[in-house]
């Protein structure tokens, strides 16, 4: 099955921010061997999170950046949504899953 990736306009600005192209690449890259690897995040209605390395400073996976995001199998489409450096957050914040639940909520009504 061939997979699409649709990028929120502000998960794109915080990948350019942070110049994170050519790890979103190989993050890129995993998911599509494997699009359910990241656990289902609770309370997100649906997000998945993975981590993913931050090779310009030497940072793996348990110290870099968090993503989310949505993977609609009957679609063939993975949405990512939000990522945030682990250094800034742990995990989301209540209110922060509740806008995101918002968020995923449109992206299957748009289905």
């Amino acid at each position: 099955m061939q997979l699409t990736f649709v990028e929120a306009s502000a998960f794109t600005r915080r990948i350019g921010e942070h110049g994170l192209d050519e790890d979103l690449r190989e993050l890129q890259q995993d998911l599509l061997r494997n699009p359910e690897k990241g656990a289902l995040d609770p309370g997100t209605g649906g997000l998945r999170k993975v981590r993913m390395r931050i090779r310009s400073t030497g940072k793996g996976k348990s110290s870099g950046v968090r993503v989310h995001y949505l993977y609609l199998s009957q679609d063939g489409v993975i949405y990512l949504i939000y990522l945030y450096a682990k250094a800034d957050q742990a995990t989301l914040t209540p209110e922060q899953k509740k806008t995101l639940r918002l968020v995923v909520e449109a992206f299957k009504r748009e289905r």
